[in-house]
């Protein structure tokens, strides 16, 4: 953050409109540099205050670790809250960890235990959580996650896009609040998107299942009115109309299961029955495609389909056989006369 940042936020703070979070972590720096000194700041002089300030934020920055809080008193802060005004930048700083984040700003909650990471790039922002889940914040979004989860939950926060890549642990389910929807996983990968004008949400799986649901205000939340996807599949969350509408994503990609598979498998055919052809491709991605016609399985394709992605794939075998191809939700359906 720049050092206009730093300023507008301390005349927040004098307005009284800075969050427990915001007020938690400027206190955090005056509490180092008073355990650094072991003298108040109350009495300093302003400017050998802004100083010393100054010089302990830029030490921190440089620093590969960060050392306990120490809480400042609080009757002592308002007396010398008018003069971090003169102070020239924030740099924010998760207590718990000795990375320093340069692209985002952050607060942090000292009571609740909760982190939040803003991307201010242009960049997505790798975040790092406790238990190495990994989540790719898109720029100008939101996360807000604990410093570490329950015993028997993982539980977070998204305004925006990010690409989250799950651990594992069947034991502690993983939630992502998004708007109106959660997503629940036990460990996977996937996208979620929030469409910035209409603030459809859109949830995008690349590894395992996931189930999305609408989010309520009840103590029990219900999947009944969700829909569980698999790799390949998304589903889009109309707020209005308050119901799902699930689909293929734009570029299916091999499954991580299939992918040695397919590198031993040739995808060059020479006079072989459409059938094969299609029960090798669903293979590869996860994906049902239903031929209507049931005499074109028999048809006999010569095509060369390496290195090429799904939809051109579909297109050469739709075009050396005279068919058509259409996606109905999470399935492809292929349709043509039949041949000779």
């Amino acid at each position: 953050m720049s050092r206009k940042s730093f300023g507008l936020l301390l005349q927040k703070y004098l307005r009284g409109e800075c969050t427990p979070e915001e007020k938690s972590l400027v206190e955090h720096w005056y509490g180092l540099l008073e355990a650094e000194t072991g003298e108040s700041v109350d009495n300093t002089d302003m400017d050998e205050l802004e100083e010393q300030l100054w010089s302990r934020i830029q030490s921190k920055k440089k620093s590969e670790n960060v050392q306990n809080t120490v809480l400042i008193n609080r009757w002592g802060w308002m007396g010398i809250a008018a003069s971090l005004l003169l102070v020239g930048g924030w740099y924010f700083v998760n207590i718990f960890g000795a990375e320093l984040w340069e692209s985002s700003s952050v607060t942090i909650s000292e009571k609740s235990g909760w982190v939040e990471r803003f991307n201010t790039s242009d960049k997505p922002l790798l975040i790092k959580l406790e238990e190495g889940s990994t989540v790719q914040l898109s720029p100008q979004s939101t996360l807000r996650y604990p410093r570490k989860f329950a015993s028997d939950t993982r539980v977070v926060f998204l305004k925006g896009d990010g690409f989250f890549n799950i651990q594992k642990q069947p034991e502690r389910p993983f939630f992502v609040h998004t708007n109106n929807i959660i997503t629940k996983v036990l460990g996977t990968s996937f996208f979620i998107r929030t469409e910035a004008e209409t603030q459809k949400v859109r949830v995008e799986v690349v590894t395992g299942r996931v189930a999305v649901y609408e989010d309520s205000n009840e103590k029990k939340i219900s999947e009944a009115n969700g829909v569980v996807l698999t790799p390949n599949q998304m589903a889009t969350y109309f707020k209005e109309q308050q119901h799902f509408v699930t689909g293929l994503v734009e570029n299916p990609v091999v499954l991580p299961t299939a992918i040695i598979e397919k590198k031993e498998s040739s995808m060059r055919f020479d006079d072989v029955p459409l059938e094969e052809v299609l029960s090798q491709i669903e293979k590869f991605y996860g994906i049902e495609i239903i031929v209507e016609n049931e005499p074109l399985n028999r048809c006999p394709l010569t095509a060369d389909l390496t290195n090429q992605p799904l939809y051109t794939q579909l297109d050469l075998i739709c075009a050396a056989l005279r068919a058509k191809y259409d996606v109905r939700g999470t399935t492809i359906l292929i349709n043509g006369k039949g041949c000779e």
